[in-house]
């Protein structure tokens, strides 16, 4: 009887450590290390990390912490973000137009994540893009967008240094 069940444990084991592999290669030929579309998505550690931080930025966003959200930024001159045509140059300034620009902070509305997709390029260089959503209580107005990040991995973890998000209201 232990001999039969130890049997079908080693079968249930080989059949998981294969379709565990599986999505493995997906992700190889696709080359992207993390997609939140994928069900039980394998990642690399930096791509879970970045993922995770990505997450964080948009939980700030909704919980109306302008400073939280900015903490995944990279806190440099150098630091370059798009917003459609609008370009900031630096930390500074692109913090100091989210105060100007939301000095009533419940006017930032709530983002809703579509899809989160991470690669990476080298051990310490990746690119992230996300597919969002905002919708602002005090109208019916919604905004869609994308974000496409690059990101750099520091001492004190990973960092946005470059991004461009494209938005649309609906």
């Amino acid at each position: 009887m232990a001999s039969k069940r130890f049997q079908n444990f080693i079968q249930i084991s080989a059949i998981s450590a294969l379709s565990f592999c599986l999505p493995v290669r997906a992700e190889e030929e696709s080359g992207w290390q993390f997609d939140s579309l994928r069900p039980n998505p394998v990642s690399k550690p930096d791509a879970q990390q970045i993922y995770e931080l990505l997450l964080k930025m948009l939980d700030r966003w909704n919980a109306h912490d302008i400073d939280g959200h900015l903490d995944v930024y990279w806190k440099s001159p150098d630091l370059l973000v798009v917003v459609d045509s609008e370009q900031f140059n630096g930390w500074q300034q692109l913090h100091d137009s989210y105060v100007n620009g939301y000095p009533d902070r419940s006017s930032m509305g709530f983002i809703n994540p579509g899809r989160i997709q991470v690669k990476l390029l080298k051990p310490d260089l990746a690119l992230a893009l996300t597919w969002w959503s905002i919708k602002f209580p005090s109208s019916n107005t919604k905004v869609v967008g994308n974000t496409t990040m690059n990101l750099q991995k520091f001492d004190d973890g990973w960092k946005i240094v470059a991004a461009h998000s494209s938005t649309a209201e609906m």
